[in-house]
């Protein structure tokens, strides 16, 4: 087991990338261990083994939930939550976890897709990856310019947090700083009930998701346009006046907030273009909250 003890956490966050749920990460990464110490004998190469297994599992995992397309309303993927203020060092490896945004247009792709789009993220060669998910190179070329063609399509746009393969400390500082008083005054707006103010955070072609799996009152489709976000955000602020509590978090590496309304959590997190708010997301699923209350799950895995 020592091999996968010091694998554990780069292993986990492999897998969050691939099939967007830190609990099914925390699965398949389990499920690796559990294929390792059935081996007859040891692999020449460890690493290379657990990831190559992880890799597939984590693909399985996706096409798995692909499969079951019963999901009432709008999807995202299961939040990082950790606290606001984290050490530059630990922000920049939870950002790299995948900015929220770039988790979501990532579902436009197909599972092998993803897997190479990720894997390309973190440096590995056409090569390393044909062997990973075999394949042959040009396969892995092709699915890479496939995928990144789906994602322009999507409205990624090159340089955002997501494909780079690693997110500097100025970049890092950049987001906070661009999206901490967005976030803020987003919420404060909302608070009292002041719609010209929401407005004029909002960009035009603003899109806010909100996750409740049917499993709490949410909205059950995507709201689309600065009218249609503005009057939603304050209409269920003004049902929940009295029964709200707010904490700031990072969420995936960016600034966040989980915010209670009337008993049920909500992880919030906004990408930021152009000096507004262009996307909302909005994970009130509690299924989806295994990190909350966590200090850093990313640090638990490797302590696991």
């Amino acid at each position: 087991m020592v091999a996968v003890e010091t694998e554990r956490r780069r292993l986990v966050l492999v897998a969050y990338r691939i099939c967007g749920s830190w609990a099914d990460a925390e699965d398949v990464v389990q499920q690796a261990s559990i294929e390792w110490l059935a081996l007859p004998q040891p692999a020449d190469n460890p690493a290379g083994w657990l990831t190559k297994t992880t890799v597939r599992r984590a693909i399985d995992a996706l096409r798995a939930r692909q499969r079951a397309a019963t999901y009432v309303g709008p999807w995202l993927p299961e939040p990082i939550v950790t606290p606001s203020g984290a050490a530059p060092d630990e922000a920049i490896e939870h950002r790299e976890t995948l900015a929220m945004a770039f988790m979501v247009l990532a579902e436009t792709l197909t599972p092998p897709q993803r897997a190479v789009v990720v894997l390309r993220s973190l440096d590995y060669t056409h090569a390393e990856i044909a062997e990973i998910l075999d394949i042959s190179p040009s396969a892995a070329r092709q699915h890479q310019v496939r995928g990144t063609r789906r994602l322009a399509a999507a409205g990624y746009r090159n340089g955002e947090p997501g494909l780079a393969a690693r997110t500097s400390e100025r970049a890092v500082e950049d987001i906070a700083v661009s999206t901490a008083p967005l976030l803020e005054a987003f919420l404060a707006a909302a608070r009292d009930g002041d719609l010209e103010r929401l407005s004029s955070l909002l960009s035009a072609d603003v899109r806010a998701y909100q996750d409740g799996g049917g499993k709490v009152r949410a909205a059950r489709r995507l709201l689309i346009g600065v009218r249609n976000v503005a009057r939603f955000t304050a209409g269920v602020a003004a049902l929940n006046r009295s029964r709200r509590a707010v904490a700031f978090v990072n969420v995936n590496g960016a600034p966040g907030a989980v915010v209670t309304l009337d008993g049920v959590r909500h992880v919030l997190s906004i990408e930021v273009r152009d000096g507004r708010i262009y996307r909302v997301f909005d994970v009130c699923n509690p299924a989806k909250h295994s990190t909350l209350g966590r200090r850093d799950p990313v640090a638990e895995a490797d302590a696991a």
